[in-house]
């Protein structure tokens, strides 16, 4: 198989930590960038999972956890009606 050179630029700590996961998955980063754009070339998508919440999703989820568990959660809502009704209200 033929191959090409790609060079990229990245912040270093973000190559250092993937580097460190290609690794501990038995894999080299280049042979992750290789799938991934293999797998754009054939679905023509671009996808990614995000398995952490950011600091701010942590906060919201913290805080509606805290709001339930005093009894102050809203819903469950039956129609963008009730929604509505209660966002309005």
């Amino acid at each position: 198989m033929k191959t090409s050179a790609l060079s990229i630029k990245i912040d270093p700590k973000v190559k250092y930590e993937a580097q460190k996961i290609a690794d501990q998955l038995g894999f080299s980063l280049s042979a992750i960038v290789n799938a991934s754009l293999k797998n754009m070339v054939r679905s023509k998508t671009i996808s990614y999972s995000l398995l952490e919440p950011t600091p701010l999703l942590k906060n919201a989820i913290n805080s509606a956890r805290k709001d339930r568990a005093r009894g102050k959660s809203i819903g469950p809502f039956y129609s963008s009606k009730d929604i509505m009704k209660s966002l309005l209200s």
